[in-house]
């Protein structure tokens, strides 16, 4: 399992323009906000203070998560070419188990969208830094770090989980180009949370890096929103989607976490019945 693993990172990072290409794919978004949807939320928000700033730390917390789910995806292509051409009946000769082989390509895919992550996140931070002069809260580096971790291993297993059911690589490029113009909406990032329909806020809470970007979007507008009075506070925390709620209850970030871990296990559970299942017909 442990060569298997090092073998995908071994192919994804070897393959230097596929990596600048999953970066460039994942910072699309990026080049969106700063090209066309900067400008639309900053009149919108015109009344507030520190327009610029907010909208540029909700941005980045939004655009790492969507590079979370795009990237693991992309490294998850490995398993598919290796499905399609029937590598992976090769590897069983080795005595490496079907669930073994899936956790290698999980695992690989996890370190993938982590490195990723942090790689969008320095891109923008250095971007927003020497154009609109915003910082990074320092207090925000080591949580955020938490939480992108576990928001590339919950990208990775949902990612997987559509992954296990594709036998060709023209289906997975497809399908790719479709994941990455839904992943900014599945996250929030496109639009604000508070802005849409109480179906789809549902629907985003179902998706894993949602609360990643729930958690880094407090995290660097702590500062900035500690300057507001209370009521503006709370319907700002509401309408960007920094705590959702589940029967009227705010989410901390503890409580966040812990969901997130309850939200993988479950994910992990799915996929071993599915692997057993496929293994028994």
């Amino acid at each position: 399992m442990v060569a298997l693993f090092r073998r995908n990172l071994k192919i994804y990072f070897s393959n230097i323009t596929g990596v600048i290409m999953s970066c460039l794919g994942a910072l699309i978004s990026f080049f969106i906000y700063i090209g066309f949807l900067q400008n639309n939320l900053k009149s919108n928000w015109q009344n507030l203070p520190h327009v610029t700033k907010m909208l540029d730390l909700w941005m980045i917390a939004g655009i790492v998560a969507v590079s979370g789910i795009t990237t693991a995806f992309q490294a998850l292509g490995q398993q598919v070419s290796d499905r399609e051409t029937r590598a992976n009946a090769d590897f069983k000769l080795t005595g490496i188990s079907q669930f073994a082989q899936n956790f290698a390509y999980i695992l690989s895919g996890t370190v993938v969208s982590f490195f990723m992550q942090i790689i969008t996140f320095i891109v923008m931070a250095l971007y927003f830094s020497l154009v609109d002069h915003v910082t990074i809260p320092q207090k925000a580096l080591l949580p955020g770090l938490l939480f992108i971790l576990l928001g590339a291993l919950g990208a990775t297993l949902l990612d997987e989980v559509i992954a296990f059911f594709m036998h060709s690589s023209t289906t997975f490029s497809r399908f790719s180009a479709v994941l990455g113009a839904a992943a900014g909406f599945a996250v929030a990032t496109y639009l604000p949370y508070g802005i849409l329909v109480s179906g789809a806020q549902n629907l985003v809470k179902l998706v894993p890096s949602s609360y990643e970007a729930a958690a880094l979007r407090g995290f660097l507008l702590k500062p900035t929103l500690a300057t507001f009075p209370i009521n503006v506070k709370r319907h700002l925390i509401n309408y960007l989607g920094i705590q959702y709620k589940i029967n009227n209850n705010r989410l901390n970030n503890m409580f966040v976490l812990l969901l997130m871990i309850a939200i993988l296990i479950l994910v992990i559970i799915l996929l071993s019945f599915t692997t057993d299942r496929r293994r028994n017909k």
